[in-house]
């Protein structure tokens, strides 16, 4: 009994001096969005307004910055069978963002993200798959901005 429980005390020490912290947290942030402006496709604009709006209620003292973004979404076919059905896709997004402070523009930048991925028989899987996979890259490049933004 005395092993089961050193055991445990010694994990409870090591998971807890680990220095885990999330990523997505606003505390490591220090700028406002006062106002942001999006063009582009609607479902990665959604994505990108839900991260704006967390910044809008920031109660930080630093930087207030207005944003412009486009937002781009282009699905291209890599490969076919032999006979000519399609096997592979590739998908890129890509979001081109203008920082303003004070009416005067301190950054413009694109990023983008790309990946493939294989056709599925059923076009409902397949469109639910696609769907999964414009949230996981507009989160990824959503975690580029925000780091770009807090450098300036």
């Amino acid at each position: 009994m005395k092993i089961i429980n050193s055991i445990f005390l010694l994990m409870l020490i090591l998971t807890t001096a680990c220095g885990y912290q999330a990523v997505n947290n606003l505390d490591g942030y220090n700028f406002v969005i006062n106002k942001y402006e999006l063009t582009g496709d609607k479902k990665i604009n959604f994505i990108l307004e839900k991260n704006f709006k967390r910044f809008q209620l920031n109660d930080i003292n630093g930087p207030k910055l207005n944003i412009l973004g486009e937002s781009k979404k282009n699905i291209s076919i890599l490969s076919k069978d032999p006979s000519g059905n399609v096997t592979n896709y590739n998908i890129e997004i890509s979001i081109e963002i203008n920082v303003f402070e004070n009416q005067k523009q301190i950054d413009s930048i694109v990023f983008s993200e790309n990946t493939s991925f294989d056709n599925l028989n059923s076009k409902f899987e397949l469109k639910q798959y696609e769907n999964i996979l414009l949230k996981d890259l507009t989160n990824q490049i959503i975690l580029k901005i925000n780091n770009r933004i807090n450098s300036l």
